[in-house]
């Protein structure tokens, strides 16, 4: 449970660098992001990347880097599609993806 609540954290992650793209940004709402949206989303991308590596890490020490490796792959593979087809789509996961990672936390600690 703990490697899915890690994938999703990368996923979003990489959502967040993508948002933070004035071109990606505006191709999936349609207006152009300011700096310090822009910065915000840097940040957070960063931290939630670290945590990420952080958690998988502390799962297993020499396993947890090629999860981690794996997760960024998964991760920029299916932003990669969306972006390129269906936009629109990462919309709805930017409001999904905090939704699902914290349920899947609290299945997890139950």
């Amino acid at each position: 449970m703990m490697y899915l609540i890690t994938t999703l954290l990368c996923l979003g992650s990489f959502t967040a660098f993508a948002l933070a793209k004035t071109p990606h940004y505006k191709a999936v709402f349609g207006t152009r992001p300011d700096q310090t949206l822009s910065q915000r989303y840097l940040i957070t991308a960063w931290i939630m990347l670290l945590l990420t590596l952080g958690l998988n890490i502390s799962q297993a020490v020499g396993y947890g880097s090629l999860m981690f490796c794996g997760q960024m792959a998964l991760a920029v593979l299916l932003l990669g599609v969306m972006l390129a087809f269906q936009p629109r789509w990462i919309r709805s996961l930017f409001y999904l993806l905090p939704a699902t990672t914290l349920l899947a936390t609290v299945l997890s600690i139950l």
